[in-house]
Formats: structure tokens, sequence, C-alpha cells
């Protein structure tokens, strides 16, 4: 899909405290007009690079941007709120599909060519940018090879060791770090306004500060404590592997594949801490969750209830359910 505006309803023109440092760095490179052409914003998912990359967005297209970033208040910031910038292309898999296809990257390729309507300049967004199918990739080159002048492309990638070499050496690398738990705690504190609601969704998320937003909003978080109370029956055999589907009917085999990796890397790490031992079966294990779940989220259409079944009888085996 081809979109004007995020799929937030306000668009974020400030970014998130544990970003100050990478702010600050481009930032700098856009006052001086040194920034890349193109840039590839990596980090694990629920970070805050989508956030970060609306906000470089509104810098690069605001009339009176100064030291802390747009000012939220010309036609280009009002037009962003109102998600009708008409210099702002974002991206994303179009409804029912986890990949973005080549009729969507000519349409890219297209806006670049046109001239601005607003200012100097115009953004194309892609995210995540790893959902890029092979042609379309292919077709990408071409608007990185051959930049339009005054267009900036940010590449929104949760995964960046996915995209092809080809892309990503075209494109300035910007890693975008993890906050510190500290870090998180007091954020979204501020946003939640309860300290023990953040915790537990801090706890459901592995610390990731808008992805334990987002289920805030969503009001999830009942949900997520019974499947998290469905992943520790089962790994204590109070459930079987043939029962667990039916905890996680509604969810998307890429989702129920990523809470069977996060409650395998939960006990990795509680082993590590407390007494080491061989942990190569959990590891193998892990990279089978993580290749299933990559080739699911790349197309792949494997039988739901059979992957399941095996993964979470897997998983009851290696964390000794029942012994």
């Amino acid at each position: 899909m081809t979109d004007r505006s995020p799929t937030d309803s306000s668009w974020p023109l400030t970014t998130l405290p544990w970003q100050r440092e990478s702010w600050l760095r481009l930032q700098r490179a856009v006052a001086s007009d040194s920034l890349a052409h193109a840039l590839l914003l990596s980090g694990g998912a629920g970070i805050g690079k989508t956030h970060f990359s609306c906000a470089l967005a509104g810098l690069l297209l605001c009339h009176q941007a100064d030291a802390t970033g747009a000012c939220g208040h010309c036609r280009s910031c009002q037009l962003l709120q109102a998600g009708s910038h008409s210099d702002l292309l974002h991206m994303v898999p179009e409804p029912g599909s986890r990949v973005i296809k080549i009729d969507q990257v000519r349409t890219l390729i297209d806006f670049a060519n046109q001239t601005s309507g607003l200012g100097p300049r115009k953004v194309m967004l892609i995210n995540p940018a790893e959902a890029l199918n092979l042609n379309a990739a292919n077709a990408l080159l071409k608007c990185l090879e051959e930049p339009a002048a005054g267009t900036h492309l940010l590449l929104v990638s949760h995964a960046s060791s996915r995209l092809p070499a080809t892309i990503r050496s075209r494109c300035q690398l910007l890693t975008l770090p993890a906050p510190a738990p500290e870090q998180t705690r007091s954020w979204l504190d501020q946003m939640t306004g309860d300290a023990t609601t953040s915790a537990a969704l801090l706890e459901m998320t592995g610390n990731r500060p808008t992805a334990a937003l987002h289920l805030h909003h969503s009001e999830g978080l009942q949900q997520q404590q019974a499947l998290q109370q469905g992943l520790d029956a089962l790994a204590g055999g109070a459930i079987s592997a043939i029962q667990f589907p039916q905890l996680v009917a509604e969810l998307e085999l890429a989702e129920v594949l990523g809470l069977l990796a996060g409650r395998l890397q939960t006990a990795i790490k509680a082993a590590v801490q407390d007494q080491p031992g061989d942990l190569r079966q959990h590891f193998l294990l892990l990279d089978e969750l993580l290749r299933l779940q990559r080739a699911v989220l790349h197309g792949g259409n494997p039988n739901r209830q059979l992957t399941i079944e095996n993964c979470a009888a897997e998983l009851a085996r290696v964390l000794g359910a029942g012994q």
C-alpha cells in the first residue's frame, strides 16, 4: 500500500528520549545539507524506528525547522499532521499482504521524479524494508542509483540482514540502539500513567517500548497475559502441544512462532543468569522457530495446525515439561 500518512493518527515531530544521540547526528547532517540520499534505519522491532523515521521526515519537510526539529506550525507540518502532505510517500505492504510489490515501487519511482509541490525536498518512507519482494527490491535499485534531486529515501528495517546486499550497500546505515530498561520505564510510565501497568507491558514485550505502548492502546494486555499463562502451562506440562493451538486460534502463524521464540529466549536468559549448562538444544530450537517465522513472513504457507503442534511439542521437550 502507498499511503500519505503513517499508521498513527498524528505525525511525531520529535524523537524518543533514548534516540537523542542519533537524532543530533542527523540534525547536523540535515543542517549542513550532507544527509545521504538513502538512509537505512536498522534495529530491533518495537524500539521506535518508525517514530524516528517520521520525525526525520518532518524535519526534512519543515519550512521553519530549528535546533530541536520540525516547528510543528508551518504549512508543511500542518499537512503532515493532517496526513495529506503531497511531498511525502509512505509505503507499507498492501492490506492482506506481507510483502511490498514491484507495482508499489514503480509508483514510488514516479513520485520521486515528480516536482515537489511545497518545498525543496520530497521524502519516501518504506516500512518495513525487508518486506520488499525480490522484484520490488530490484526495481528500487534504479531510485538508489539515480536519485532525483531533492529526494530522500528512508528505509526502516527490523532485520536489515534480510535485505539484498545491493540495497544495503547503496544506503547509509544508522543502527538505532535499544533503550536501557530505566529509560523505557520512565517514558512508558508517562504514557500509561501507571507504573504497574508499564512494568507488565514491558515484560510482555521484552522491554520494547513502542511495542508496549501499542499493546496498551490496543487494550491487549489481558490477552497477552493469558497467552503467557498458556505458554507457561505448555512449558510446565499442564497442557499438551495438541491443546496449545486452541489458545492461539486468533493469531497469525508468524505471531505464534514469535511467542514461542520469545518464551524460549526468556528461558535461555534465565538459565544463563542462574545455572548455565548445555543450552545447545535451546539455541537449535530458537534458530528453527525464527527460521520458520521468517519463511512465513516472506510468503511461506505451511500447515498451520501441524506447525504449531510440532513447535509447541519441541518447546515443551526442550524446556523439560513434565519432568
